[in-house]
């Protein structure tokens, strides 16, 4: 019977296993690493996409042309959506439309200032 006895107490004896915390603090550790590159991947694509031409950031046809504070929460906003240039006035509690003229022209098709004054200097003045 020695060896039954001698059996039993190495069965009783506590096995050597992995290590769980190290384990979980490798798991916490690449959770959190990998939320790190999403979130900065994140800030870049919401940084850089629309200067990159990425089509998901991209208002449709809506586009912010300027926009001019009058004071405070009040402002006055020129909005080119499609074909229309609207003016419309910002306030906290309300936005109106003050005016809408229709813009057949397209935004990437104009000149700037300069080059449209030196234009009109060659022109047919004599």
């Amino acid at each position: 019977m020695p060896s039954l006895a001698y059996a039993a107490d190495n069965a009783t004896q506590a096995l050597p296993g992995p290590d769980l915390g190290a384990a979980w603090w490798n798991m916490t550790g690449g959770l959190v690493l990998l939320l790190g590159v999403l979130l900065v991947a994140y800030w870049l694509l919401k940084r850089y996409g629309p200067k990159a031409g990425l089509s998901m950031f991209k208002r449709g046809g809506l586009t912010l042309e300027g926009q001019l504070a009058l004071g405070p929460r009040r402002s006055i906003v020129l909005v080119r959506f499609l074909n229309k240039v609207m003016v419309l006035g910002v306030t906290e509690n309300q936005i109106n439309l003050l005016t809408e003229v229709d813009d057949q022209h397209d935004p990437a098709s104009r000149k700037d200032f300069s080059q449209t004054l030196q234009d009109a200097g060659k022109g047919d003045t004599p």
